[in-house]
């Protein structure tokens, strides 16, 4: 190896180079797994339910099988009653009443003999509102929750 060092003394730079080659492929994959772990880290932290979120969600299933107790009690244990709510196009509220009255089952209609209000923002307006779509009070609950007949149901 001298002779070699002595004819090319470029010789000696180039072993030390090569040797100092997997330690720097080591660091190298070592710097990136440790990249790969930060990412992941912060994935992790944003994508994590925001806290008190599951809490919400269950009282309001609780709040909604509260107040849904006395209708359920009214209505038949098993079949499809219509429901009427305070605001169209905003399922939450129906599909909580789906919830709290399961197994019946209960169809985003009017047009059904027995029919589910639900006005959690106040029942004073919602049964003058519903007497216009021929559904005559049966009940008022309390909370929003009202039983309606309709007549002209098939």
């Amino acid at each position: 190896m001298a002779e070699v060092a002595e004819k090319h003394p470029h010789a000696r730079s180039q072993s030390s180079q090569l040797s100092a080659s997997p330690q720097r492929i080591v660091i190298g994959a070592l710097v990136v797994f440790v990249l790969c772990l930060m990412l992941s880290s912060v994935r992790v932290l944003v994508e994590a339910p925001i806290s008190g979120y599951e809490t919400d969600v269950n009282h309001a299933r609780r709040r909604s099988d509260e107040r849904f107790a006395g209708i359920k009690a009214a209505l038949p244990q098993r079949g499809v009653v219509g429901y009427v709510g305070d605001s169209p196009g905003t399922f939450a509220d129906y599909y909580l009443t789906q919830y709290a009255l399961a197994p019946l089952v209960v169809d985003y209609s009017a047009d059904h003999p027995l029919v589910v209000g639900n006005f959690p923002k106040g029942a004073q307006d919602a049964a003058r509102r519903t007497v216009a779509r021929n559904l005559e009070l049966i009940r008022d609950f309390g909370d929003g929750v009202l039983l309606f007949a309709n007549k002209g149901a098939r």
